[in-house]
């Protein structure tokens, strides 16, 4: 599937223009980036909240080390920060896992990224993952509010991304196009946004006062076979 065949926009950013692939770009590579720097199999149980804050940890202090491209000194990334919605004061504010925020305009537009743990002795983890509190936050126009594009982050933790990247596009089928608000053509389809990034893929989804929205999904692999646990770094 082609990417310029999306409808695309970053939250805060003009719906078209070439700016828009390049901030969904950075955005991903600043991931990838970030997952390089972790021992994915020290993270094999992990909990989620501590998996986000070493990704982020690791993208700033490359920032301030000067070590990525000179690109990435116009992001700046939080993690479980509040997130602006109608009818959400202070602490009830919804927290989003990872946003990205750019200087590159005067709009400062905004990525976010929400993220969920993918295990086999979980049993509802593709049902997080889709649910409410998943999926559900971009459709239920609580993340990603002012553009049309939006990610998701699957923390591998048993099994094969390929295995979970199955399961959830099943899910998906399962429960029927409505469920989810699937549009007519955002079936979950593979996409290759970064090199680093193996197992990605979009899918898109209208919302009920908003324009349509594409989740770019991405499964980073923290799972190992049967080894002894060492101190997370």
């Amino acid at each position: 599937m082609s990417l310029q065949s999306r409808p695309s926009g970053a939250v805060g950013t003009p719906e078209r223009g070439q700016y828009v692939g390049q901030f969904r770009r950075h955005c991903h590579e600043l991931i990838a980036f970030g997952y390089s720097g972790i021992h994915a199999e020290d993270h094999s149980r992990s909990e989620e909240d501590f998996i986000t804050q070493r990704l982020k940890e690791i993208i700033k202090a490359a920032q301030r080390a000067g070590s990525l491209p000179r690109w990435a000194d116009r992001y700046f990334i939080t993690d479980q920060g509040p997130v602006s919605v109608p009818g959400f004061v202070g602490k009830e504010r919804p927290k989003i896992d990872i946003e990205i925020e750019s200087a590159e305009s005067r709009s400062r537009p905004v990525f976010h990224f929400e993220a969920k743990r993918l295990r086999t002795d979980a049993s509802h983890s593709v049902s997080a993952y889709v649910g409410v509190d998943g999926l559900g936050s971009f459709l239920k126009e609580l993340y990603g509010r002012s553009g049309g594009e939006g990610g998701m982050l699957g923390y591998v933790q048993s099994e094969s991304p390929e295995h979970w990247a199955n399961s959830i596009e099943g899910k998906i089928l399962r429960d029927g196009t409505q469920t989810h608000r699937i549009t007519d053509d955002g079936a979950w389809a593979a996409v290759r946004l970064v090199r680093a990034l193996k197992h990605t893929y979009v899918t898109r989804h209208y919302r009920p006062t908003l324009s349509d929205i594409s989740i770019y999904h991405t499964l980073l692999n923290f799972a190992v076979a049967a080894s002894p646990l060492r101190e997370p770094n």
